[in-house]
Protein backbone atom coordinates (compact mmCIF):
# COMPACT_ATOMS: atom_id res chain seq x y z
CA UNK A 1 0.00 0.00 0.00
CA UNK A 2 1.36 3.26 -0.98
CA UNK A 3 1.09 6.27 1.47
CA UNK A 4 -2.49 7.71 0.15
CA UNK A 5 -3.96 4.37 0.62
CA UNK A 6 -2.67 3.98 4.44
CA UNK A 7 -4.01 7.19 4.93
CA UNK A 8 -7.19 6.53 3.79
CA UNK A 9 -7.76 3.34 5.70
CA UNK A 10 -7.10 5.12 8.55
CA UNK A 11 -9.40 7.41 8.18
CA UNK A 12 -11.88 5.20 7.38
CA UNK A 13 -11.13 3.19 10.08
CA UNK A 14 -11.23 6.05 12.87
CA UNK A 15 -14.39 7.04 11.52
CA UNK A 16 -16.08 3.16 11.34
CA UNK A 17 -14.96 3.05 14.98
CA UNK A 18 -16.01 6.18 15.87
CA UNK A 19 -19.47 5.79 14.38
CA UNK A 20 -19.65 2.00 15.85
CA UNK A 21 -18.58 3.53 19.35
CA UNK A 22 -21.82 6.44 19.08
CA UNK A 23 -24.27 3.71 18.22
CA UNK A 24 -23.17 1.21 21.46
CA UNK A 25 -23.34 3.95 23.26
CA UNK A 26 -26.93 5.58 22.09
CA UNK A 27 -28.37 1.58 22.74
CA UNK A 28 -26.74 1.37 26.18
CA UNK A 29 -28.38 5.10 26.65
CA UNK A 30 -32.23 3.72 25.57
CA UNK A 31 -31.66 0.42 27.81
CA UNK A 32 -31.29 2.50 31.03
CA UNK A 33 -34.44 5.23 30.08
CA UNK A 34 -37.57 4.91 31.81
CA UNK A 35 -40.95 4.67 30.23
CA UNK A 36 -40.86 9.01 29.78
CA UNK A 37 -37.53 8.42 28.03
CA UNK A 38 -38.33 5.43 25.93
CA UNK A 39 -41.77 7.55 24.51
CA UNK A 40 -39.54 10.38 23.94
CA UNK A 41 -37.15 8.36 21.48
CA UNK A 42 -40.15 6.45 19.58
CA UNK A 43 -42.10 9.71 19.44
CA UNK A 44 -39.07 11.58 18.01
CA UNK A 45 -38.62 9.41 15.29
CA UNK A 46 -41.85 8.76 14.75
CA UNK A 47 -41.89 12.20 14.19
CA UNK A 48 -38.56 12.16 11.84
CA UNK A 49 -40.14 9.00 10.05
CA UNK A 50 -43.96 9.89 9.48
CA UNK A 51 -43.38 13.98 9.59
CA UNK A 52 -46.00 16.57 8.48
CA UNK A 53 -45.37 17.26 4.71
CA UNK A 54 -43.51 20.40 4.88
CA UNK A 55 -39.96 21.88 4.65
CA UNK A 56 -40.16 23.36 8.04
CA UNK A 57 -41.54 20.61 10.27
CA UNK A 58 -38.96 18.47 8.11
CA UNK A 59 -35.94 20.89 8.96
CA UNK A 60 -36.92 20.72 12.98
CA UNK A 61 -37.57 17.25 13.18
CA UNK A 62 -34.23 16.10 11.39
CA UNK A 63 -32.04 18.62 13.30
CA UNK A 64 -33.91 17.41 16.69
CA UNK A 65 -32.90 14.31 15.78
CA UNK A 66 -29.32 15.45 14.80
CA UNK A 67 -28.81 17.22 18.11
CA UNK A 68 -30.22 13.79 19.71
CA UNK A 69 -27.34 11.93 18.36
CA UNK A 70 -24.68 14.11 19.16
CA UNK A 71 -25.97 14.71 22.61
CA UNK A 72 -28.58 11.96 24.33
CA UNK A 73 -29.40 14.65 26.93
CA UNK A 74 -30.93 17.25 24.57
CA UNK A 75 -34.03 14.77 24.38
CA UNK A 76 -35.05 15.65 27.95
CA UNK A 77 -34.85 19.60 27.31
CA UNK A 78 -38.54 21.12 26.98
CA UNK A 79 -36.75 23.47 24.37
CA UNK A 80 -36.12 20.56 22.22
CA UNK A 81 -39.74 19.27 22.29
CA UNK A 82 -41.36 22.95 21.97
CA UNK A 83 -38.86 23.23 18.66
CA UNK A 84 -41.24 20.54 17.38
CA UNK A 85 -44.81 21.39 18.62
CA UNK A 86 -44.28 25.07 17.34
CA UNK A 87 -43.19 24.05 13.52
CA UNK A 88 -45.80 21.16 13.30
CA UNK A 89 -48.64 23.76 14.81
CA UNK A 90 -47.45 26.01 12.19
CA UNK A 91 -47.81 23.73 9.53
CA UNK A 92 -51.18 22.27 11.08
CA UNK A 93 -52.66 25.95 10.46
CA UNK A 94 -51.95 26.52 7.36
CA UNK A 95 -53.40 23.26 6.36
CA UNK A 96 -55.81 22.57 8.49
CA UNK A 97 -58.54 21.71 5.83
CA UNK A 98 -56.11 19.49 4.56
CA UNK A 99 -54.74 17.73 7.46
CA UNK A 100 -55.91 13.67 8.44
CA UNK A 101 -56.94 13.20 11.81
CA UNK A 102 -53.33 11.21 12.74
CA UNK A 103 -51.57 14.53 11.86
CA UNK A 104 -53.65 16.23 14.21
CA UNK A 105 -52.94 13.70 16.89
CA UNK A 106 -48.93 14.24 16.47
CA UNK A 107 -49.49 17.39 17.03
CA UNK A 108 -51.47 16.77 20.49
CA UNK A 109 -48.83 14.61 21.15
CA UNK A 110 -45.57 16.88 20.92
CA UNK A 111 -47.03 19.13 22.70
CA UNK A 112 -47.65 16.54 25.43
CA UNK A 113 -44.32 15.79 25.55
CA UNK A 114 -43.38 19.49 25.95
CA UNK A 115 -45.43 19.95 29.20
CA UNK A 116 -44.16 16.26 30.37
CA UNK A 117 -40.60 17.61 30.26
CA UNK A 118 -41.39 20.86 31.89
CA UNK A 119 -41.93 19.22 35.09
CA UNK A 120 -38.73 18.34 36.83
CA UNK A 121 -39.99 15.56 38.86
CA UNK A 122 -39.38 12.46 37.28
CA UNK A 123 -42.66 11.36 39.05
CA UNK A 124 -44.75 13.89 37.57
CA UNK A 125 -43.61 13.62 34.19
CA UNK A 126 -44.86 9.82 34.33
CA UNK A 127 -48.31 10.55 35.79
CA UNK A 128 -48.66 13.54 32.90
CA UNK A 129 -47.51 10.70 30.08
CA UNK A 130 -49.96 8.00 31.34
CA UNK A 131 -52.60 9.77 32.60
CA UNK A 132 -52.75 11.60 28.79
CA UNK A 133 -52.34 8.47 27.14
CA UNK A 134 -54.97 6.41 28.64
CA UNK A 135 -57.03 9.50 27.74
CA UNK A 136 -56.83 9.74 24.18
CA UNK A 137 -56.79 5.50 23.70
CA UNK A 138 -60.06 6.18 25.27
CA UNK A 139 -61.16 9.44 23.81
CA UNK A 140 -59.80 7.86 20.08
CA UNK A 141 -61.47 4.70 20.03
CA UNK A 142 -64.57 5.45 21.67
CA UNK A 143 -65.28 8.46 20.03
CA UNK A 144 -64.75 6.57 16.36
CA UNK A 145 -66.67 3.76 17.53
CA UNK A 146 -69.86 6.75 18.58
CA UNK A 147 -68.90 8.27 14.94
CA UNK A 148 -69.50 4.99 13.03
CA UNK A 149 -72.34 3.59 14.81
CA UNK A 150 -74.29 6.83 14.17
CA UNK A 151 -73.93 6.47 10.59
CA UNK A 152 -76.42 4.18 8.66
CA UNK A 153 -74.17 4.09 5.48
CA UNK A 154 -71.15 3.03 7.59
CA UNK A 155 -73.16 0.45 9.74
CA UNK A 156 -74.73 -0.87 6.06
CA UNK A 157 -70.59 -1.93 5.43
CA UNK A 158 -70.75 0.80 2.51
CA UNK A 159 -68.33 2.25 3.35
CA UNK A 160 -65.58 -0.55 3.07
CA UNK A 161 -67.35 -2.06 0.14
CA UNK A 162 -66.91 1.36 -1.93
CA UNK A 163 -63.20 1.70 -0.64
CA UNK A 164 -62.68 -2.26 -2.26
CA UNK A 165 -63.80 -1.36 -5.24
CA UNK A 166 -62.49 2.72 -5.85
CA UNK A 167 -59.58 3.27 -3.14
CA UNK A 168 -55.82 2.01 -4.69
CA UNK A 169 -54.73 1.80 -0.90
CA UNK A 170 -57.32 -1.70 -0.67
CA UNK A 171 -57.16 -2.94 -4.38
CA UNK A 172 -54.37 -5.58 -3.54
CA UNK A 173 -56.53 -6.59 -0.32
CA UNK A 174 -59.16 -6.85 -2.64
CA UNK A 175 -57.33 -9.25 -4.87
CA UNK A 176 -55.88 -11.19 -1.79
CA UNK A 177 -59.52 -12.05 -0.36
CA UNK A 178 -60.87 -13.03 -4.10
CA UNK A 179 -62.73 -9.80 -5.69
CA UNK A 180 -62.05 -10.33 -9.28
CA UNK A 181 -60.40 -7.56 -10.49
CA UNK A 182 -63.22 -6.84 -13.40
CA UNK A 183 -65.54 -5.68 -11.42
CA UNK A 184 -63.69 -2.53 -9.04
CA UNK A 185 -62.88 -1.61 -12.74
CA UNK A 186 -66.21 -1.87 -13.77
CA UNK A 187 -67.37 0.80 -10.92
CA UNK A 188 -64.41 3.08 -11.74
CA UNK A 189 -66.07 2.78 -15.02
CA UNK A 190 -68.93 3.55 -14.18
CA UNK A 191 -68.45 6.28 -11.33
CA UNK A 192 -66.44 8.39 -14.54
CA UNK A 193 -69.48 8.15 -16.63
CA UNK A 194 -71.42 9.69 -13.92
CA UNK A 195 -69.24 13.03 -14.01
CA UNK A 196 -68.70 13.21 -17.54
CA UNK A 197 -71.13 16.51 -18.24
CA UNK A 198 -72.47 14.25 -21.54
CA UNK A 199 -73.60 11.61 -19.18
CA UNK A 200 -77.42 11.50 -19.43
CA UNK A 201 -79.11 9.68 -16.26
CA UNK A 202 -82.56 9.01 -15.24
CA UNK A 203 -83.53 10.75 -11.98
CA UNK A 204 -79.41 11.51 -11.78
CA UNK A 205 -78.91 7.82 -10.25
CA UNK A 206 -76.50 5.36 -11.46
CA UNK A 207 -76.85 1.67 -10.30
CA UNK A 208 -73.14 0.24 -9.80
CA UNK A 209 -71.60 -3.32 -10.40
CA UNK A 210 -71.21 -4.64 -7.03
CA UNK A 211 -69.58 -8.25 -5.49
CA UNK A 212 -71.13 -10.37 -2.79
CA UNK A 213 -67.95 -11.10 -1.99
CA UNK A 214 -67.10 -7.34 -1.83
CA UNK A 215 -70.34 -6.90 0.15
CA UNK A 216 -69.89 -9.51 2.93
CA UNK A 217 -65.84 -8.51 3.02
CA UNK A 218 -67.73 -4.84 3.33
CA UNK A 219 -69.70 -6.07 6.19
CA UNK A 220 -66.83 -8.03 8.26
CA UNK A 221 -64.71 -5.00 7.99
CA UNK A 222 -67.29 -2.82 9.12
CA UNK A 223 -68.37 -4.68 12.13
CA UNK A 224 -64.97 -6.04 12.93
CA UNK A 225 -63.67 -2.23 13.19
CA UNK A 226 -66.28 -0.95 14.87
CA UNK A 227 -66.59 -3.84 17.32
CA UNK A 228 -62.42 -3.67 18.48
CA UNK A 229 -62.75 -0.10 18.68
CA UNK A 230 -65.64 0.02 20.97
CA UNK A 231 -63.96 -2.64 22.88
CA UNK A 232 -60.13 -1.58 23.36
CA UNK A 233 -62.19 2.00 24.23
CA UNK A 234 -64.36 0.42 26.95
CA UNK A 235 -61.97 -1.91 28.28
CA UNK A 236 -59.33 0.78 29.20
CA UNK A 237 -61.63 3.18 30.94
CA UNK A 238 -61.87 0.33 33.57
CA UNK A 239 -58.60 0.63 34.66
CA UNK A 240 -58.73 -2.90 36.52
CA UNK A 241 -55.33 -5.51 35.43
CA UNK A 242 -57.49 -8.07 33.61
CA UNK A 243 -59.91 -5.33 31.03
CA UNK A 244 -56.71 -3.54 30.58
CA UNK A 245 -54.33 -6.49 29.66
CA UNK A 246 -57.27 -7.95 27.40
CA UNK A 247 -57.55 -4.38 26.31
CA UNK A 248 -53.94 -4.48 25.36
CA UNK A 249 -54.23 -7.89 23.17
CA UNK A 250 -57.21 -6.08 21.09
CA UNK A 251 -54.96 -2.96 20.39
CA UNK A 252 -51.83 -5.34 19.49
CA UNK A 253 -54.33 -7.21 17.48
CA UNK A 254 -56.01 -3.88 16.14
CA UNK A 255 -52.52 -2.44 14.55
CA UNK A 256 -51.40 -5.68 13.29
CA UNK A 257 -54.26 -6.03 11.68
CA UNK A 258 -55.49 -3.04 10.55
CA UNK A 259 -52.04 -1.24 8.94
CA UNK A 260 -51.52 -4.28 6.35
CA UNK A 261 -54.74 -3.26 4.28
CA UNK A 262 -54.96 0.56 5.47
CA UNK A 263 -51.57 2.26 5.06
CA UNK A 264 -51.95 4.97 7.91
CA UNK A 265 -48.80 4.26 9.41
CA UNK A 266 -47.92 7.43 11.45
CA UNK A 267 -51.31 6.52 13.28
CA UNK A 268 -50.48 2.64 13.89
CA UNK A 269 -47.12 4.36 15.26
CA UNK A 270 -48.44 6.37 17.90
CA UNK A 271 -51.38 4.44 19.00
CA UNK A 272 -48.59 1.46 19.62
CA UNK A 273 -46.38 4.36 21.75
CA UNK A 274 -49.13 5.13 23.95
CA UNK A 275 -50.30 1.53 24.64
CA UNK A 276 -46.46 0.76 25.65
CA UNK A 277 -46.49 3.75 27.74
CA UNK A 278 -49.72 1.95 29.79
CA UNK A 279 -48.32 -1.47 29.45
CA UNK A 280 -44.57 -1.36 30.18
CA UNK A 281 -44.69 -0.91 33.69
CA UNK A 282 -47.30 -3.43 34.17
CA UNK A 283 -47.49 -6.13 31.39
CA UNK A 284 -43.56 -6.68 29.93
CA UNK A 285 -44.84 -9.31 27.67
CA UNK A 286 -47.24 -7.17 26.17
CA UNK A 287 -44.87 -4.15 26.19
CA UNK A 288 -42.71 -6.35 23.98
CA UNK A 289 -45.69 -7.05 21.52
CA UNK A 290 -45.41 -3.16 20.96
CA UNK A 291 -41.83 -2.59 20.50
CA UNK A 292 -42.29 -5.70 17.99
CA UNK A 293 -45.13 -3.94 16.64
CA UNK A 294 -42.59 -0.36 15.36
CA UNK A 295 -40.84 -3.01 13.09
CA UNK A 296 -43.71 -4.36 12.04
CA UNK A 297 -45.60 -1.12 10.64
CA UNK A 298 -42.06 -0.63 9.15
CA UNK A 299 -42.61 -3.77 7.32
CA UNK A 300 -45.84 -2.82 6.36
CA UNK A 301 -44.51 0.07 4.00
CA UNK A 302 -43.19 -2.50 1.60
CA UNK A 303 -44.11 -2.36 -1.88
CA UNK A 304 -46.20 -6.02 -1.04
CA UNK A 305 -49.57 -4.41 -2.77
CA UNK A 306 -47.93 -4.35 -6.32
CA UNK A 307 -46.11 -7.60 -5.93
CA UNK A 308 -49.99 -8.99 -4.96
CA UNK A 309 -51.40 -6.90 -7.78
CA UNK A 310 -48.72 -8.15 -10.29
CA UNK A 311 -49.07 -11.90 -9.72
Amino acid sequence: MDEVDLKGWSWWSRTKSFALSRAEALIEFVKHLDIVGIVSVLSLFMAVIFAFPHWLFEIAARGCLLLFLLNRKTIRSPLFWLALSLSGTVVIIQDWHAADNHKYLLLYWLWILFFCHLFADPEQKRRTLLFNARFFLCFIFLAAAGQKLSSPTYRSGEMFEYFLYVDPRFTAFGKLIGIDPSVPDGVQKSIAFFRSPFSQLINNELELPGSDRARVAGLALTWWDVSLQLLIGALLLFRRPATEKFAHILLLFFIFTTYLPAPVFGFGWILAIMGLALAKEKFPRIAAGYMASFVVILLYQLPWRDWVLKS
